[in-house]
């Protein structure tokens, strides 16, 4: 072979080394870049995750509050009707033993 022809080949020869070097380092780049972005959504992801748990948590607990304060309000109905019914039943079971006591 003549110098010319090596010479040649050596040059596509490092051509294709740097080109190879090249496409190596670009391969990271986008590799690097996916992997930042990839963390970034991941970030983002679990972020509106905390936010719609906490949201959820307002929620459900404000539903909670408003439940509670039903019961009560049911609680407290049942209660004054159960006292109106034990003083309705007060004065009939007084007259009751009055009348046993008077008779005997």
């Amino acid at each position: 072979m003549s110098l010319e022809a090596i010479t040649k080949i050596r040059a596509v020869e490092d051509a294709m080394e740097q080109a190879k070097a090249e496409a190596r380092a670009k391969a990271q780049r986008v590799i690097a870049y996916a992997e930042r972005s990839g963390r970034a959504l991941l970030q983002q992801s679990k972020d509106a995750s905390d936010e719609f748990a906490a949201a959820m948590m307002e929620h459900m607990g404000e539903k909670a509050a408003k439940r509670r304060e039903e019961i009560l309000a049911q609680a407290a109905q049942d209660c004054d009707a159960l006292k109106a019914e034990a003083a309705a039943r007060l004065d009939k079971a007084t007259q009751a033993i009055l009348r046993r006591v008077v008779e005997s």
